[in-house]
């Protein structure tokens, strides 16, 4: 570490950034001329191998069944709470308000997913 970067700006406190000995401050960063090497990037690959049915399917079946959970936790809370005399039989209208939410999700979400599980078994 031989040179120390020293530039105009005020460090005001900051500790200066050592540089190596075979570097210089002022390291030109175009790479555009003839040292630049080429093949050094992988080039993005397009074809048949790749296929992203798989995750997509495992991806839909979680949400689905993390759905249908959710809906037979808040069912089974429910009537644990009846059960135990928290609730009333006539606030039960009132789980409407939460209920209806989650059958919504749970009906779109298990609809997508078995939609389309169909029609990848159809070749579609």
């Amino acid at each position: 570490m031989a040179n120390v970067n020293s530039g105009d700006v005020s460090t005001a406190g900051i500790a200066p950034i050592p540089v190596a000995a075979s570097e210089s401050v002022t390291d030109n960063l175009d790479y555009s001329g003839e040292d630049a090497k080429t093949g050094q990037i992988p080039e993005p690959h397009a074809g048949a191998n790749y296929d992203p049915r798989p995750q997509e399917d495992d991806a839909r079946r979680r949400i689905a069944y993390l759905l249908i959970g959710l809906l037979c936790f808040t069912v089974i809370g429910i009537f644990v709470l009846l059960g135990f005399g928290a609730i009333a039989v006539g606030d039960l209208k009132e789980f409407g308000v939460v209920l209806s939410p989650i059958i919504a999700l749970v009906s779109a979400a298990t609809g997508f997913y078995y939609g389309t599980k169909s029609n990848h078994g159809t070749g579609s």
